[in-house]
């Protein structure tokens, strides 16, 4: 089995998802099942197999397929892409990106996003006009500069300048691009967009060898924030799962005939009760009645209700896993207040919600601190929390010190796949969505964030009680 199949498993969702199950593996593959964020991650990792050149959109059109294609042709299968063959490349992404921690970062400076390597970026020549970086071990590298028009005209022309063959070339009123190849096998590619009133121009140049990671990078281009590129919720973390177990089954010796099953005549025999309604956490972010949560959460459910009460959803991101609820019985309830600025690393946390309801009952709240500021293969959607968490616990906020929301817990690593792929037990590895990609969804939906200001902190016993006020318990039926 691939050590890489301990990619993010989400031990968490209360409501159900929606996973490739054993029989669907051998299916062919349909990318309308997927969300944009887990074909970005398809794309990303095509493109640094070197089968895809390409926009890393989540848009999956004829050019992600014949990649994908190309690629299980490559890996000894067929033309019919199947479910299983797009896990495989999921995996291959997920290698891709984790080895020399390649992420998709928002330059602010540029008012731009693309993709970096932040274990291997160094610093490359000094120059007055443009700042140069490298990529350690390959023939990357990135020039960086902000100019007028006519400058970045001139940067333009020099890449093109500088071609054997033909030259692409695009030009917008606030878009140009031009592409190339040089005679020493050089591919040259400087892309300038106009933002905030000048031009911000990102040259990126590689040699044959990196022509993948050429590609990822030049495809990742995005003018202002662009969602990260990596693991995320959904159909390829839970059909990775499936094949995990599948592969398993399949390497494991058969059992003696004392251990088999007794004959039922040819009958199935299952082993499962009647299926019960999943559990989650929320917390209310408006006088309105509005609750936050994750999208995971209430993913498929036929009916909602908040301590009993129905509830409604009202916006949904499947990109940053989040879903904003309405609860009209919680109108005039107090808030919970976000924090001002992003939680900082080693900082208390504690996590207030719902875990296992049915076992414990009651709020539940635990403290630890904040152990990454990125989350699983440099994700920088979320953070990695030591505070334990359990199913039910999904949706619950993550507070500072101050009792000020910094996170939305999220999800936590499996315990029995790392212990199968490392020989290891993670300890308290949990992860929680960023306050700020929380702020940034509710404005995005209508809901200002109350934002809590500077203040010092409460007594743990100070700061449970006031979680209590606005935590609440989402039954999904």
């Amino acid at each position: 089995m691939r050590a890489l199949i301990l990619v993010l498993l989400l031990v968490l969702p209360s409501g159900p998802l929606s996973a490739y199950t054993a029989e669907e593996l051998g299916q062919e593959f349909d990318a309308r099942q997927l969300t944009e964020q887990e074909k970005r991650f398809l794309q990303v990792g095509l493109a640094f197999g070197s089968f895809y050149n390409g926009m890393i959109d989540g848009a999956w059109g004829q050019a992600s397929q014949r990649a994908l294609e190309r690629y299980t042709l490559a890996n000894g299968g067929t033309s019919i892409v199947t479910n299983a063959d797009a896990l495989f490349a999921a995996l291959d992404a997920y290698e891709a990106l984790d080895a020399e921690g390649w992420e998709r970062q928002y330059n602010s400076a540029l008012d731009m996003s693309f993709l970096v390597p932040t274990a291997a970026l160094i610093d490359g020549t000094p120059s007055d006009v443009f700042v140069n970086l490298n990529v350690r071990g390959r023939s990357i590298g990135y020039s960086m500069t902000i100019d007028n028009g006519r400058a970045a005209q001139g940067y333009h022309e020099y890449t093109a300048g500088r071609a054997i063959g033909e030259v692409y070339t695009l030009r917008r009123p606030l878009l140009w691009i031009t592409s190339a190849r040089t005679s020493g096998g050089i591919s040259l590619y400087t892309r300038s967009d106009y933002r905030g009133g000048s031009w911000s121009t990102l040259m990126i140049a590689g040699a044959d060898s990196d022509s993948g990671a050429f590609a990822a990078i030049t495809g990742s281009i995005a003018p202002g924030y662009a969602p990260a590129i990596g693991v995320s919720s959904g159909r390829l973390a839970t059909g990775i799962e499936t094949l995990a177990r599948i592969m398993d089954e399949r390497d494991r010796p058969d059992p003696t005939p004392s251990a088999r099953a007794p004959d039922t005549g040819g009958e199935t025999v299952a082993a499962s009760g009647p299926h019960a309604a999943g559990f989650g956490t929320g917390f209310i972010v408006s006088e309105d009645g509005y609750l936050l949560t994750n999208q995971h959460v209430v993913s498929g459910c036929a009916s909602l209700s908040v301590d009993g009460e129905p509830a409604s959803v009202v916006a949904e991101d499947a990109v940053f896993d989040l879903a904003l609820l309405r609860v009209p019985a919680l109108s005039h309830a107090k808030p919970a207040s976000f924090a001002a600025d992003p939680a900082r690393l080693n900082s208390d946390v504690t996590v207030a919600g719902y875990p296992l309801p049915d076992l414990l009952g009651g709020l539940n709240v635990t403290r630890g601190s904040v152990t990454s500021l990125k989350g699983m293969g440099g994700d920088g959607i979320n953070m990695q929390i030591s505070a334990p968490v359990q199913p039910g616990n999904s949706g619950g906020p993550v507070l500072n010190a101050a009792g000020q929301v910094v996170g939305v817990v999220v999800a936590k690593l499996d315990i029995a796949y790392a212990l199968k792929a490392y020989d290891d037990i993670p300890q308290n590895v949990n992860f929680a969505i960023r306050g700020e990609i929380a702020k940034l969804f509710l404005a995005q939906n209508g809901v200002d964030p109350v934002i809590g200001g500077a203040g010092p902190g409460m007594a743990p016993e100070t700061l449970a009680d006031l979680a209590a006020g606005f935590t609440r318990l989402i039954a999904c039926n």
